[in-house]
């Protein structure tokens, strides 16, 4: 099952075009990389061999709610920040793992309501000192 959906998904990825922004964090900008479809939010960071130090992807959702990230089919380690409508961090987790195993992939989720998840690569939360209640500026 874990190679057909992993086959499915990368197809799926492959079809997929994003669009990019720029959101601001402490006195750096990165080019946020959207996900703002349920297609798109599924497939997250999935396949991409790497993240810049200067990129990041934005998930943007139409109603707050405690949304889980999951790390399958990563190929590396990230940062995840929960931001709330107002786009201040609720929660945060550092130096994310990925997993390989469909059945045995941790997911993480907020420990409050959030309205956007930014995924950074891994160290990004303590070289911009990120914390909660930290604002985050974008569209």
């Amino acid at each position: 099952m874990t190679l057909l959906f992993s086959a499915v998904m990368r197809a799926i990825y492959k079809r997929q075009r994003y669009s990019t922004e720029e959101l601001l964090v402490s006195n750096s900008r990165y080019s946020a990389i959207i996900a703002d479809t349920p297609t798109k939010r599924s497939i997250g960071l999935m396949f991409r061999d790497s993240l810049g130090n200067s990129e990041c992807m934005l998930f943007k959702f139409d109603v707050p709610g405690s949304y889980g990230i999951w790390m399958l089919n990563m190929n590396f380690s990230i940062d995840i920040v929960w931001l709330d409508e107002n786009k201040m961090v609720v929660d945060l987790v550092e130096n994310a793992a990925p997993c390989r195993s469909f059945f045995r992939c941790k997911t993480y989720t907020p420990k409050g309501k959030a309205a956007y998840v930014v995924e950074f690569a891994s160290g990004a939360i303590g070289k911009e000192n990120i914390a909660k209640g930290s604002f985050m500026a974008f569209k």
